[in-house]
């Protein structure tokens, strides 16, 4: 198996919005003709990374090519931010994404969702042949076992989470400088980062949310502190808003800075906006961070503010990781005997005449001591 990966690691949100695939129907064309030309494969799109998994070797080139297609980028640069893995470097890699030991936020949950979305979006497409399968089942089963025996999604952070914690700050300094409650628009989010967000909003006292109708449907929930809005009322509600969190998989800005400028000084309101964007491609115009008033948190920004849960969890990885090479030992046991198994009658035939003390001298000649006291060890092990 062959892995080419552009994520948080390797570039910026700029350069990696144009790798974004769209999720749900929009995206479903786009990925099936990727997938088709590939052959067997698999494409994992995230709002931090774009990954292909393609069976077997020599896909590269071909990969690359594909990629350059999608971004409108030369091949050339998209190599320069790429990352390779082929082999077990490329299962290896696959396991630790799956167990969100890559992610920006070390031991995040939906990752793990993501990854198996991915997988079944190619395996109903006849996109996965053995060594696919066996590898993503085997990513998705090891990380499931992480989370139950290990520390590492404990407490679990995520980007939805880290947004909730800066907008709880700003909140405080909010009610401290102005002795009223929060207001909050939030823009999309039907997906899980959305809703992580209104729940957590919702389940704090003091703040009021503005959720827009055409994505979040929740119209029977309306009352209390949630309002639903018209989306296209957006920029109306950035009078009353403090905090604006845009989550949807639109292709363009939900907010841009002319517009917004625009609202802002018409409202003749002196106060300080907090806008948060945790959709990739980029919901909400960086330029607005340069209006009077204004800071915009992007995915980018989430990285700085993931490194004290990281840091927190380095005895987990630890222990996950352990788990995970146990794991990979499984699943490379499996592909060799799967590569083997076609050749049993073979073999049969070559050593029928073959005593237990002839056939361990035949692989004393033949492996090296690590290798032979393997094969003498589990023939010594008793079941």
């Amino acid at each position: 198996m062959e892995c080419i990966s552009i994520s948080f690691r390797s570039a910026p949100e700029e350069i990696r919005k144009r790798f974004a695939f769209p999720a749900g129907e929009e995206g479903t064309g786009e990925r099936e003709a990727l997938l088709e030309k590939l052959g067997e494969a698999v494409l994992l799109s995230t709002c931090n990374r774009t990954e292909v998994y393609a069976a077997g070797e020599g896909s590269f080139l071909l990969m690359e090519e594909l990629l350059a297609q999608k971004s409108g980028m030369p091949a050339a640069e998209v190599r320069r931010i790429t990352k390779r893995f082929s082999g077990k470097k490329a299962y290896a890699h696959l396991y630790r994404v799956s167990c969100g030991m890559d992610s920006m936020v070390v031991g995040e949950d939906e990752i793990l969702g993501q990854v198996r979305t991915a997988y079944v979006f190619s395996w109903e497409r006849g996109r996965c042949g053995y060594e696919l399968n066996a590898a993503f089942q085997g990513a998705l089963s090891c990380a499931k076992k992480i989370k139950t025996k290990t520390l590492l999604s404990k407490t679990s952070v995520s980007a939805a989470t880290l947004a909730c914690a800066e907008i709880f700050r700003f909140e405080k300094l909010h009610r401290e400088e102005t002795g009223e409650d929060l207001q909050a628009l939030l823009i999309g989010g039907s997906g899980k980062m959305g809703g992580i967000v209104l729940k957590n909003l919702l389940g704090r006292e003091g703040i009021h949310v503005y959720a827009t109708r055409r994505t979040h449907g929740l119209g029977e929930r309306e009352g209390g502190r949630l309002s639903i809005v018209d989306y296209r009322d957006r920029y109306l509600f950035l009078e009353r808003a403090d905090v604006i969190v845009s989550a949807t998989e639109s292709p363009h800005y939900t907010l841009t800075s002319g517009e917004t400028r625009d609202r802002l000084l018409r409202s003749g309101l002196e106060k300080k906006h907090l806008f948060i964007d945790i959709a990739v491609p980029a919901d909400i115009d960086r330029e607005i961070a340069f209006l009077p008033g204004c800071r915009v948190v992007g995915m980018d920004d989430f990285e700085e503010l993931a490194k004290e849960n990281n840091r927190r969890k380095q005895q987990a990885v630890l222990d996950a990781g352990q788990l995970l090479e146990e794991e990979l030992e499984e699943l490379y046991k499996a592909l060799l005997f799967r590569e083997t198994a076609g050749e049993l009658d073979r073999i049969r035939e070559r050593f029928a005449g073959y005593s237990v003390d002839r056939f361990l001298f035949y692989l004393k000649d033949r492996l090296d001591a690590a290798s032979l006291k393997a094969v003498l060890d589990a023939l010594r092990k008793e079941d």
